[in-house]
């Protein structure tokens, strides 16, 4: 008896068709998207316009009569430090106040409790003028305003670190004040200081 010969299936070009399908697709997409950035370019990020040169001199000028103005400042640092009291507010104060060398001890809270349930914590100087930064150090050096001083508020925190009551009080005192005191403020984020190099040790040792 003769073997029985299975009739043999053709090949089944499904996946095949699906393999193509798949490439001319991906190219057809590929094409467009070519297309598409060729009739759009990117457009460059706008670039500050030059001033004129009389108004670049005049800028220069400005900046110059601001750095002599500075300069001619007598510094007065505000240090602003965290006593060891967990959950008290009252840990937020001026420490000191520093000028000409010689350095005023203080302990000026700027927080307090507030009753407001949405508020809790407020900022002392928003209450009474007497309480802002400038106000108080103008009455320990026993000066009616500061205007020939630079106030330099160090925080010994980082800006980021400070409660909202106190980072929104700080700026506050800044714009107030060159309008109450006349004083220059600035507000010193230690975060942005270079670290403090040690002092340098024997001869002969590091």
């Amino acid at each position: 008896m003769r073997p029985r010969r299975v009739p043999r299936r053709p090949p089944d070009l499904t996946s095949l068709f699906d393999v193509l399908f798949i490439v001319v697709f991906a190219s057809l997409i590929r094409a467009a998207a070519v297309q598409h950035a060729a009739e759009h370019p990117a457009t460059p990020p706008p670039t500050a316009p030059v001033p004129p040169a009389a108004v670049a001199a005049l800028r220069q000028r400005a900046l110059a009569a601001i750095t002599a103005e500075l300069a001619a400042r007598t510094p007065l640092v505000v240090r602003i430090t965290r006593a060891d009291k967990p959950d008290d507010v009252s840990r937020y104060a001026i420490s000191a106040l520093e000028v000409g060398g010689a350095r005023i001890a203080l302990g000026a809270p700027l927080l307090e409790h507030d009753p407001d349930p949405d508020v809790v914590v407020s900022y002392l100087g928003d209450r009474s003028a007497d309480l802002r930064i400038c106000r108080i150090a103008a009455l320990h050096l026993g000066a009616t305003e500061l205007s020939r001083y630079l106030v330099i508020i160090a925080p010994v925190l980082p800006l980021a670190d400070l409660p909202h009551a106190l980072f929104e009080g700080l700026h506050r005192d800044v714009d107030r004040c060159a309008a109450e005191q006349r004083g220059l403020a600035v507000l010193v984020d230690p975060a942005t200081l270079a670290p403090a190099l040690p002092p340098p040790g024997p001869r002969g040792t590091p």
